[in-house]
């Protein structure tokens, strides 16, 4: 048996750090300062970078995630003219405007976050381009019309959750903007989100797979504290 449980408790940690790696990272990354215009400053200052979901009954502790990571030379643009509904297309000025094919640097199926200068934003895919007029049409409806002056910029956005599998078991899962899933690290038993005074706790625990080692080895916590400059 302690032969079979070296590898197993081995394995429970490479696990539970890969996980928490994957977290970290995207935390870390997200909210990088991307200049969004002069007017604006920062996209850093105008909207939250890590978003915080599904709380518990206390409701201080949540259970999963979305880090809002800009692109690396991120396709960006102002609007030259307001939205008639949120529903309605994007309509992008000339200045500031990437001269690239395309509109502004976007191409149908980016992910862009559209904010505005009182940090109202909302995360939505590209579903479709008109260059000739500089023109985004969004998947979906945005929350509200935004203005002339909001920021389009492209990003990248990861949200984590668990999901319960089959067999009873959790997943680690990451979903970008445009709803892809993927699995990070299976037989999680918790995971866990903690906002307070600038911090970011982050706790997940892992457990061995189901079988005869379950008993023979106890689950192993992950913790971490990340100081964050804006989170919701």
């Amino acid at each position: 048996m302690a032969f079979e449980r070296v590898p197993a408790e081995l394995e429970l940690q490479q696990r539970g750090r890969a996980a928490l790696e994957m977290i970290t990272n995207a935390v870390r990354a997200a909210g990088q300062d991307v200049a969004a215009s002069h007017a604006l400053g920062s996209m850093a200052d105008l909207l939250p970078a890590i978003t915080l979901g599904d709380p518990d009954e206390s409701g201080s502790t949540s259970t999963s995630l979305t880090a809002i990571v800009p692109v690396v030379n991120a396709a960006q643009g102002i609007l030259v003219s307001g939205q008639t509904s949120g529903s309605s297309s994007i309509t992008l000025a000339s200045t500031l405007c990437p001269n690239v094919r395309d509109v502004c640097g976007f191409t149908p199926g980016a992910a862009a976050v559209i904010v505005d200068e009182s940090g109202d934003f909302d995360v939505f895919v590209v579903s479709a381009t008109n260059a000739g007029a500089r023109r985004l049409t969004p998947d979906r409806a945005l929350s509200r019309a935004y203005p002339a002056g909001s920021v389009v910029v492209e990003i990248e956005a990861n949200s984590f959750r668990l999901d319960e599998q089959a067999d009873g078991s959790f997943s680690l899962m990451r979903e970008t903007a445009a709803g892809a899933v993927q699995p990070i690290a299976d037989f999680l038993s918790s995971l866990s989100f903690t906002f307070d005074n600038q911090r970011l706790e982050i706790a997940l625990t892992v457990m061995p797979p189901i079988g005869t080692l379950q008993e023979a080895i106890a689950g192993r916590e992950f913790r971490t504290s990340i100081r964050l400059r804006n989170a919701r």
